[in-house]
């Protein structure tokens, strides 16, 4: 290393004594302390494939949906913040809690706006069709669960970059949910013009973005299908606030049949090989074991139900399997003792390779199935059965990966497709048609426990009914949830200090158990 160092120090002093004689140029000199290897200007598939995987591994697959399995009691906090989560003693309402988060997904914003803009003026990625459909499908997406945990937030004027790198608005106005949605709905119609049925190519000089998209390499016919599946998911949040609910539900299954044909097509990031890349749930239980335990309220359910998955889906502190329901030790939702060693786990925590949903096939069946059954559509109840049945399938997924990559049991067994049809029988069929839309929600929300980053569905779905006022939310088990069932997310501690409006509409936090979102029939 001495030697080459020296080289490197004699080549450069003879360089720049050469100058005078080579009439070095101020523009040559310029580039001396260029690194290459840092460009300030790159095509815009390289940005977007950023985009995309930092959409799946944080947005979808960090800490808003570990906090939303706690509130949705699909896990208990028994750790750290998590343990303050569930016993609300302060995570909720406090500004640092989600600030990581926050900024992730105002980081991804931008670079999507990028990215469009790119595709739009810049010579080199002008023509790039898919490139710039998906940066409005994922700009749609990531604004939507922006606002879907926030409610009113910044949205149109962030990420909108001046000429030389730096921020238009420093302080960005905050908007109401009602005027994102909007957009969102606007970007995902941009996309599904410009995919064209599936037939768009990217034809700019910069190239296809092709397998720079780590989702679907780059496949127009896929990312089109998860347009109209996020605009079903999206009409559907929007319900308690349709002018005119029968035709919203109709164009709820409208969307459903452009959409996934089977999980082959659901959106979906599956980078995750068990080494350098992993599985955020499980990278968090990794790095803080024992800050998530068996929750009570879920185990309770699956026993109600005879549900299959109770006996393949949780361990005792030491890795092994408890087929037994007798022998899981779950954790009181909301009074759980902060402990790393008292309570059963989850086994899907440490699936290290499992993908995370972007949006899913089951998922998009149980909104399809939901709809059926609003409109009184006797289609419902098979639906629900095809929906049951894939989310077995996704689950089964997720155990071998546990199993396999880390729990390690050589004898286990894991099954649940081939009990869809028993389970559907003795143990659905009665309950929906005693309540159709109950039982949809319920069984969607049993197929959100997991590590797929469903969780914040399950919670988006447990406020839009609740707010709807039939009875069809999932009933917690919590006791503060009489008082304190966090409404919303609170605003990130980055823009509390330096954005004015956001400060003001932060107070002291304590909005984030009192006033729901817009789609919850909240103001704001």
């Amino acid at each position: 290393m001495k030697y080459d160092n020296s080289i490197r120090n004699i080549l450069s002093v003879a360089l720049l004594a050469a100058c005078p004689l080579l009439s070095c140029t101020e523009d040559a000199m310029d580039k001396v302390n260029e690194n290459p290897n840092n460009p300030h200007d790159v095509p815009a598939k390289f940005i977007l494939s950023d985009v995309g995987v930092s959409t799946g591994f944080n947005t979808v697959g960090g800490d808003f949906s570990l906090y939303s399995s706690v509130y949705m009691e699909h896990e208990v906090g028994t750790g750290q913040q998590q343990w303050r989560a569930e016993t609300r003693s302060g995570e909720p309402a406090s500004s640092t809690t989600y600030n990581n988060a926050w900024l992730g997904v105002y980081s991804n914003i931008k670079n999507a706006k990028v990215v469009i803009e790119k595709c739009q003026a810049s010579s080199e990625d002008q023509g790039n069709v898919v490139t710039e459909a998906i940066a409005h499908i994922l700009l749609a997406y990531n604004g939507a669960v922006l606002t879907d945990l926030f409610g009113d937030t910044p949205f149109s004027q962030t990420g909108i970059m001046n000429a030389d790198g730096t921020p238009m608005y420093m302080q960005p106005k905050i908007d109401t949910q009602e005027s994102i949605y909007t957009e969102i709905m606007s970007h995902l119609d941009e996309a599904i013009s410009l995919l064209d049925e599936g037939n768009a190519r990217d034809e700019g000089l910069s190239g296809a973005i092709g397998s720079k998209d780590y989702i679907y390499g780059g496949n127009a016919e896929k990312w089109l299908k998860t347009a109209y599946a996020l605009k079903a998911r999206y009409t559907l949040h929007l319900l308690n606030r349709s002018l005119d609910v029968s035709a919203d539900l109709s164009k709820i299954l409208s969307y459903a049949e452009k959409s996934f044909a089977s999980a082959d097509e659901e959106c979906k990031l599956s980078v995750y090989d068990g080494n350098s890349q992993l599985n955020p749930l499980f990278s968090f239980n990794y790095s803080r074991p024992g800050s998530l335990s068996a929750s009570r309220s879920l185990v309770n359910k699956f026993a109600e139900r005879n549900d299959p998955r109770l006996a393949q889906v949780f361990l005792d502190n030491a890795g092994m399997a408890q087929i037994q329901p007798a022998d899981i030790v779950a954790a009181p939702n909301g009074t759980a003792l902060e402990s790393a060693s008292t309570y059963s786990i989850s086994m899907p925590g440490f699936a290290i390779t499992a993908p995370t949903q972007l949006i899913s096939y089951h998922e998009l069946l149980f909104i399809k199935a939901e709809a059926l059954a609003r409109l009184n559509d006797n289609r419902a109840k098979s639906v629900l059965k095809d929906a049951i049945k894939a989310a077995f399938a996704n689950l089964e997924e997720t155990l071998y990966s546990a199993n396999d990559n880390w729990v390690g049991d050589p004898n286990a067994v894991i099954d649940l497709t081939s009990q869809t049809d028993n389970y559907f029988s003795n143990e659905v069929e009665s309950r929906f048609n005693a309540s159709p839309v109950k039982e949809i929600i319920m069984q969607k929300y049993l197929a959100f426990f997991g590590a797929s980053g469903e969780s914040v569905e399950a919670y988006n779905d447990y406020r839009r009914l609740k707010a709807e006022g039939n009875g069809y939310e999932v009933t917690l088990e919590n006791p503060k949830n009489d008082n304190q069932f966090p409404q919303r997310f609170g605003y990130g501690s980055s823009d509390v200090t330096a954005n004015a409006e956001v400060k003001a509409a932060f107070g002291d936090g304590s909005y984030v158990y009192s006033e729901p979102v817009w789609w919850a029939n909240g103001s704001r």
